[in-house]
């Protein structure tokens, strides 16, 4: 499948979250080029982690990648200034142990070596689709935090909602209308020549 398609489609998935204006002012003032993003609440080896595993999730090929839409400076201040102090801590001890975890499965002393091709090789074991069994989870099912899978499956989520709502993918990707008011009736096919509506 082609990566506009698949990001066609994932608006229909996506579309369901509401994007409060709160969450439209941090996107829209996440602007700092990667080389100078410092994080507001993420440790700067853990945003160097986030920047790689992102842009797995969504690689720049002919559109931008996450990074070029900043998506983990959103999801740095997502979590800094929306999540309660509880969920900080659960998302933080989530991400440390994936961390952990990662540099295990490939051996490595350093998480900064990681390649791309290892984090996919890691997300091919750890990240669960539906119906698909959390061992970590059914392993320990009173266990208060977040496993490896459900952490990475947050992650992933918020990428792709970043991305969705990102001003740039909403105006070159989806179908954008920026004065709306008018009511088509058609498929989306013949009306937009199958793209999702932009968020915005």
């Amino acid at each position: 499948m082609k990566r506009r398609d698949a990001i066609r489609r994932m608006g229909y998935a996506a579309g369901f979250v509401v994007i409060t204006p709160t969450i439209l002012g941090i996107l829209n003032s996440c602007t700092t080029e990667v080389a100078k993003w410092t994080p507001k609440f993420l440790m700067p080896e853990q945003a160097q982690f986030l920047i790689k595993l992102v842009n797995v999730f969504l690689p720049k090929t002919s559109l931008p990648s996450a990074t070029d839409v900043n998506v983990p400076e959103f999801i740095d201040r997502y979590v800094d200034e929306i999540f309660t102090i509880e969920d900080q801590q659960i998302f933080k001890a989530a991400f440390s142990n994936t961390m952990t975890k990662i540099s295990m499965h490939q051996g490595l002393e350093i998480l900064d070596e990681v390649e791309d091709f290892q984090i996919k090789a890691f997300l091919d074991e750890h990240l669960m689709v539906k119906d698909e069994v959390d061992i970590e989870r059914e392993a320990n099912p009173d266990f208060k935090g977040k496993t490896t899978s459900e952490f990475l499956n947050t992650i992933k989520t918020m990428t792709i909602q970043a991305y969705l709502t990102n001003e740039k993918i909403g105006e070159d990707v989806l179908a954008y209308e920026p004065i709306p008011g008018a009511y088509y009736c058609g498929d989306l096919k013949s009306l937009t020549d199958g793209k999702s509506w932009s968020l915005d």
